[in-house]
């Protein structure tokens, strides 16, 4: 170990800097930082940092300071020269340079506008699927509901997550792993316009946890496997709420996310071992991936936040932000926050508030949103620039990507977004169950479920009962 090395980890220390008062050990110290020069230890030092007698101190001090004194001078000559040759200039830096000098050595921060984008299917984050609540029973599932009002019959729409007995609910992890799937399935084949496969192969499980931001070790690893299984056996039921874009409607099924999973070096059933990582999508959301029913999200910004809650917070603010933009805010009742948040459902306002203290004031002081306040057991949110940029890189990334191919009811719709503006009152008086939107919706040649697609389109709460 060099000398300089030497004193950074032991002699240069509490009980040893009384001995260091040469002035020219600091300045062969200083010389050898800049020049990346190895001194060699001077007969009599102690390295270890202990303590040495008073005697062996005093007998030593005058030949360590001519020994400094020299070494001094070479390395000023060895500097000189450096200077003069543009070859000279130290290569390897000493120990002390890189124990001590950290900062010289930081690279460049990225550019801002090198972002990366992620497209997860919206069911991820629009209905509630993972359990972020460190406290609840991950052995329990948990339910949302919502009844609205189509030609006069009240519909419930539910939405239920059941986790399996063995492996229990999906949580933060899972929620990273499936958001890199979606990463690979857009880059491979959306982003080409080539129809996601039924079996998608995801690389060889160390790049998929390097993906993850995760070093690759035992423990990551175990990690991932069991996360990708986790999401297999985690079963969904949908009573008209699961939206098919493809077929424009609300499906009654149950499915899962992921239907299947090999993991490399795992048994394929067959005698063989998997050589390859891959998932099989539901059919379901394939059909959603292929018609781009997708979100549009900064990775960057994502991995920014701390709080597992505004991971989950910030995509339901890009998507219902940008719906009510007519407004200005997003106005959200705490309830049906904390029920598609995963997180225990409070019956305090004081506790609620506390909940997503910590959520709402990271998103605050990134800028995503300008502000937030409580009304009651209301919140309204309010966007911020970085919002703003969110959604000036979406409309860039919708035009770099040619539209998929529309479906039969794609001409109807083109003329009521049209309208969009003049609807804007007959929806709101639709979502809140006022019978004279009903009247209205026949002169503009409306039916009750098209009505309803635009509420949900154009982030207009549909109320609980009407």
């Amino acid at each position: 170990m060099s000398y300089g090395a030497t004193i950074c980890k032991g002699w240069i220390s509490a009980d040893a800097a009384p001995h260091i008062e040469s002035r020219s050990l600091i300045e062969a110290l200083r010389a050898a930082i800049v020049t990346g020069a190895k001194l060699k230890r001077p007969p009599g030092a102690n390295p270890t940092g202990t303590h040495i007698s008073v005697t062996e101190s005093l007998a030593g001090r005058s030949g360590e300071r001519k020994y400094h004194q020299a070494q001094a001078r070479k390395i000023r000559m060895r500097k000189a020269k450096a200077e003069i040759s543009p070859s000279g200039s130290p290569q390897d830096p000493s120990d002390f340079e890189q124990l001590y000098l950290p900062v010289q050595q930081q690279s460049s921060p990225e550019p801002l506008d090198n972002i990366s984008l992620a497209r997860p299917e919206q069911h991820m984050f629009l209905r509630p699927y993972f359990l972020l609540d460190k406290h609840a029973d991950k052995t329990t599932g948990f339910e949302t509901r919502e009844v609205v009002t189509l030609n006069g019959k009240k519909i419930e729409r539910r939405w239920c997550v059941k986790p399996d007995d063995e492996y229990g609910m999906p949580g933060p992890v899972e929620r990273d792993v499936l958001l890199a799937v979606y990463e690979i399935a857009y880059e491979n084949y959306i982003s080409k316009r080539i129809p996601v496969p039924e079996l998608m192969h995801i690389g060889s499980l160390r790049n998929f946890i390097k993906r993850l931001g995760m070093s690759y070790c035992g423990k990551a690893a175990a990690k991932v496997k069991l996360a990708l299984k986790r999401l297999v056996h985690t079963g969904c039921k949908s009573e008209n709420s699961f939206f098919d874009k493809s077929k424009n409607l609300f499906l009654t099924e149950s499915f899962q996310l992921l239907r299947g999973v090999g993991i490399t070096g795992e048994s394929d059933g067959k005698g063989s071992t998997i050589e390859e990582t891959y998932v099989i999508f539901d059919d379901r959301v394939r059909r959603n991936l292929d018609a781009r029913y997708l979100m549009v999200l900064d990775l960057h910004l994502l991995r920014a936040l701390q709080s597992d809650i505004a991971k989950h917070l910030y995509p339901l603010l890009s998507h219902w932000l940008w719906r009510s933009s007519q407004y200005g805010y997003w106005r959200v009742e705490y309830v049906w926050l904390a029920q598609h948040l995963g997180i225990k459902v409070w019956d305090k306002l004081w506790r609620a508030k506390q909940q997503l203290k910590d959520a709402n004031e990271e998103l605050k002081n990134l800028n995503y949103i300008s502000d937030f306040k409580w009304d009651g057991w209301t919140l309204l949110y309010f966007p911020g620039n970085a919002f703003n940029g969110d959604q000036d890189r979406r409309a860039n990334a919708r035009e770099n990507i040619q539209d998929h191919k529309v479906t039969a009811k794609a001409p109807i719709k083109k003329p009521l977004l049209e309208q969009h503006d003049a609807l804007l009152p007959v929806l709101v008086l639709f979502a809140q169950g006022n019978w004279m939107a009903e009247a209205r919706l026949k002169e503009l040649g409306l039916t009750p479920a098209q009505a309803e697609a635009l509420c949900l389109e154009k982030g207009i709460h549909l109320s609980v009962s009407r």
